[in-house]
């Protein structure tokens, strides 16, 4: 059987772009690297700063890895090319984003659409919080603190099957109680 061209391409397809999404999403790149620059500029000469004493591979290391962690918060255009960029824009401006816990997520309410959810710890709430953070101001460090705390991914919620149980003691000799420090005691003086 002959193959039949589809009218249309096909989404999924290597050889589709969408090229208007690219520009958006290169805007949108832009932006994120605009609002962490002045963020980023001051870590980088904090650390420079710390290591202008080092031997140069110690200092170039440590300056390659302030890199690394500036990268880790910037968007990749590569990796986060499926960015839902509406749900990162509610996020990086502040939009009124309701947590919904039944199911345990964020979301926006807008006139005449469908509700957006943003589920924490992916890409667009994290990446979003950043950028945030980084319009006011924040430094780095913050910035960094923030992103590996706050905006991680929200694992299910289990109720815990038993009662813990709180046994008081310590693991240290020193500090231990009854008939086996008695012991230890006796022992001590016979010797």
């Amino acid at each position: 059987m002959p193959d039949v061209p589809a009218s249309m391409p096909d989404p999924r397809e290597p050889m589709f772009v969408d090229v208007e999404r690219l520009v958006e999403l290169a805007a949108e790149i832009e932006r994120h690297r605009y609002l962490l620059r002045a963020a980023a500029d001051g870590y980088r000469w904090r650390v420079a700063r710390q290591v202008e004493h080092l031997d140069p591979p110690d200092r170039d290391m440590r300056l390659a890895h302030a890199e690394r962690l500036i990268d880790a918060l910037l968007i990749d255009p590569i990796r986060h090319n499926d960015l839902d960029l509406d749900a990162y824009r509610a996020v990086r401006d502040g939009a009124p984003i309701e947590f919904d816990a039944d199911r345990r997520t964020y979301v926006l309410r807008r006139d005449g659409q469908e509700p957006l959810p943003i589920r924490p710890g992916l890409p667009e709430h994290r990446l979003g919080v950043i950028a945030r953070l980084a319009g006011l101001g924040l430094r780095l460090e913050q910035i960094q603190v923030v992103a590996l705390t706050t905006a991680q991914a929200v694992g299910p919620l289990r109720a815990p099957t038993t009662t813990p149980q709180v046994k008081r003691g310590t693991t240290k000799p020193s500090r231990r109680t009854g008939v086996a420090h008695q012991g230890e005691r006796k022992r001590r003086a016979d010797n």
